[in-house]
C-alpha cells in the first residue's frame, strides 16, 4: 500500500507546484495579513474536488478557513497557516513568485508554510477519493495571523470552540520530518516598571532616577535562579532580557524605566515558582535602596505542554515515516512555542512534523525540496489512513 500512496503522489508533482505557485503569488505578509488572498486559493482547490469548507474571519480579509472529509470519530486537524513574514532584502528572485530550481522550490512561504499547505491540500483530495473507507473525519485548517500571536487566527478559532479533535498535526517545526515536536517549553513574559522622580539634569539630586534601581535589579537577573528541574526533550531553562528603556533627555533625571523579558520553563515545573524568583530579586534591591520602586507585571503565559511520546499518533508517524523515507523520527522538546501548544491546551493531542530545512523560514531565498513534499504528502496521507480508517 505504501508504493501504491507514493506513486499516487509522485504523479501529482505539477499539480503540487501550481499550488504551491499560486500560495506563494497571494501576498499575504503580516502584518497586514490580507489572508484572504490564500484562502482564495484554497477554497478553489476545495470547489475543485467537491470538498466541504467554511471560512471564518475575526477581522475583514484576516480570513480563516477549515475544510472537511469524512464524518464521525476520531477526528484528524492538520493545521498550517495562510500569512508570511516580510520578505527582507538579499534575495536572488522574485519572492513573490514561485522559482523552480534544482529540485527546490523558492519564494516567500515555500517552507513556512505554504509548502506544507499544498502538500496538505493533495492529501484533503486523496482522502476525498476514498471518503467512504473513512470511519472518522480529517479536517484541514487554514490559519491567519500565526506569524503575530495567532490572535485573529487559531486563538479565536479554539477560544469559539470551533476546534474540535481527537488528534492534530502540525507541519510547522521544520527538521526534514526528522523530528517529532511532542513538548514544547512555557513561556512566561513579563514587565518589570521602575519609578523614580523627575527633575533637571543638573540638580540631579532633587529628583530620583529610575534607571539606576533597574540596572542594580537587571545585575542580579543577569545571574537568575533558575528553579530546580530537568526534562529529557528539553534544553534548561532561560531567560532573555528583550527590551529596556527609560528616560526622556539626557539633561531629565528620569522618572520611568522599563524592561520586558522572556522566561521558557520546563514541563512540569510551576509558572508561580519563577515569578517568585523574580520577586525576590526586587525585595533584595529594595533592602539596599528603600526608595526603589517596582511593579511586576505578567505580559502573557502559556503554559508547557508535553505528551506521552508512545502515543498512536506519534507511533503511526514513526511507523509510516520509517517506511516512506527509510529513517524514524525521533520525539524532540521546542524551546519556542507553535500552534502545537494552542491545540495542546484544548485539549487535544497534537505534534509537530514538517518538511524542510530549519535554516530556511524567514530568511532570504526560502526555499524547500519538491521532493521532500511529495514524501511528507505520502506519510501523512498513510498516517491519517491509519488513524481514520
Amino acid at each position: 500500500m505504501t508504493d501504491q500512496v507514493r506513486l499516487h503522489f509522485q504523479k501529482r508533482r505539477r499539480k503540487l507546484l501550481e499550488i504551491l505557485s499560486d500560495l506563494i503569488a497571494a501576498r499575504t505578509v503580516n502584518p497586514p495579513g490580507n489572508e484572504e488572498e490564500g484562502s482564495a486559493v484554497v477554497e478553489r482547490f476545495c470547489k475543485k474536488h467537491g470538498i466541504e469548507y467554511r471560512l471564518l474571519e475575526e477581522k475583514k480579509g484576516r480570513t480563516n478557513l477549515m475544510a472537511n472529509v469524512g464524518r464521525g470519530s476520531p477526528r484528524l486537524l492538520v493545521v498550517c497557516h495562510l500569512d508570511v513574514v516580510p520578505p527582507g532584502e538579499g534575495w536572488k528572485t522574485d519572492p513573490f513568485k514561485a522559482t523552480i530550481k534544482g529540485g527546490k522550490v523558492y519564494g516567500r512561504g515555500a517552507a513556512d508554510n505554504k509548502g506544507q499547505l499544498a502538500a496538505a491540500l493533495l492529501v484533503l483530495a486523496y482522502l476525498k477519493s476514498r471518503e467512504k473507507e473513512l470511519s472518522g473525519k480529517f479536517t484541514l485548517i487554514c490559519t491567519a495571523d500565526e506569524e503575530a500571536g495567532s490572535r485573529l487566527g487559531l486563538l479565536a478559532l479554539v477560544k469559539k470552540g470551533k476546534v474540535k479533535g481527537d488528534f492534530a498535526i502540525v507541519p510547522d517545526s521544520a527538521n526534514r520530518m526528522r523530528g517529532i515536536d511532542v513538548s514544547e517549553k512555557g513561556a512566561l513574559f513579563i514587565k518589570i516598571t521602575s519609578f523614580g522622580k523627575q527633575a533637571h539634569g543638573s540638580t540631579p539630586e532633587k529628583g530620583r532616577s529610575a534607571i539606576w534601581p533597574m540596572i542594580d535589579l537587571l545585575g542580579i537577573l543577569r545571574n537568575f535562579s533558575f528553579p530546580p528541574g530537568a526534562h529529557a526533550l528539553h534544553s534548561p531553562p532561560t531567560l532573555n532580557l528583550g527590551t529596556i528603556s527609560g528616560g526622556s533627555a539626557t539633561n531629565v533625571v528620569p522618572a520611568r524605566c522599563e524592561a520586558q523579558i522572556d522566561i521558557r520553563f520546563l514541563p512540569g515545573q510551576k509558572v508561580q515558582a519563577y515569578i517568585e524568583e523574580v520577586k525576590k530579586a526586587i525585595r533584595k534591591v529594595r533592602k539596599e535602596n528603600q526608595a526603589a520602586r517596582f511593579r511586576l507585571e505578567v505580559m502573557s503565559l502559556h503554559e508547557p505542554t508535553e505528551m506521552d511520546a508512545r502515543d498512536p499518533l506519534v507511533e503511526a508517524i514513526r511507523r509510516r515515516a520509517r517506511e516512506v523515507l527509510h529513517f524514524t523520527p525521533k520525539p524532540f522538546g521546542m524551546s519556542g512555542s507553535t500552534n502545537v501548544k494552542q491545540l495542546a491546551l484544548a485539549g487535544i493531542k497534537a505534534v509537530g512534523f514538517a518538511p524542510g530545512e530549519e535554516t530556511a523560514p524567514h530568511s532570504a531565498n526560502e526555499f524547500i525540496e519538491v521532493e521532500e513534499l511529495l514524501d511528507f504528502a505520502t506519510v501523512l496521507a498513510l498516517v491519517s489512513l491509519d488513524l481514520l480508517r
